[in-house]
């Protein structure tokens, strides 16, 4: 009985942390200044969003990286205006892939528009990428009740498997942050729920 009891409490924590397409529950963080990988969990409670949001834009065309952790160029148009990650270079860049379906990724966004806001200005540009959507019209309809004050884009496989590509892990469990530094580098990969606090240290790093 204590074994059951153990394992319960295990998968209820892993929960809570990220949701896994595959079931896939551990956080891992890429850092790559030295080509480091190191896997931790965590869990932390977050407030009500009180910012509104911009235009949804849908990823409308992806490339694949250049390199081992190299961003992969992606566009959009958002206010009749087309945009891209590469237009973002000069700026520390926060991607946060997540789904309406995923609990850790609701949970966490508050968090992120305080971080957007905080940054504002900074050489610091945040996008919160939905993947792995299960019914149509979902994401408008929650950012209607939830309101975030970054760009919101909705992603597509194409840009999930070049992500996977570009730090060589397949990406199966959200919320799955990528840090891209001012070079278009991926500095960060960050599997699992984290605080403002975590993420305003890995952050800042970058941003000096």
């Amino acid at each position: 009985m204590k074994y059951f009891n153990f394992l319960f409490v295990a998968l209820l924590s892993g929960f809570l942390i990220s949701c896994g397409t595959n079931d896939k529950n551990t956080t891992t963080t890429t850092n790559n200044n030295n080509n480091t990988t190191n896997t931790t969990t965590n869990n932390q409670t977050t407030q009500t969003p009180k910012s509104t949001t911009g235009q949804i834009a849908a990823v409308s065309s992806v490339q694949p990286s250049t390199g081992k952790n190299v961003a992969p160029n992606f566009t959009w148009t958002a206010d009749g205006k087309s945009a891209s990650l590469n237009d973002l270079k000069g700026n520390v860049v926060f991607v946060n892939l997540w789904a309406t379906w995923c609990g850790p990724c609701k949970a966490e966004m508050p968090d992120l528009s305080e971080i957007s806001q905080e940054l504002n200005g900074k050489n610091f540009k945040m996008l919160g990428v939905s993947v792995f959507e299960q019914e149509d019209g979902a994401v408008q309809s929650f950012l209607q009740k939830n309101p975030v004050s970054y760009q919101i884009l909705t992603g597509n496989d194409d840009l999930v498997s070049a992500f996977s590509k570009a730090i060589n892990k397949d990406i199966n469990a959200i919320p799955m942050t990528l840090i891209i530094d001012k070079d278009g580098n991926i500095v960060e990969a960050i599997e699992g729920k984290r605080s403002k606090e975590e993420f305003l240290k890995m952050i800042n790093k970058y941003l000096v």
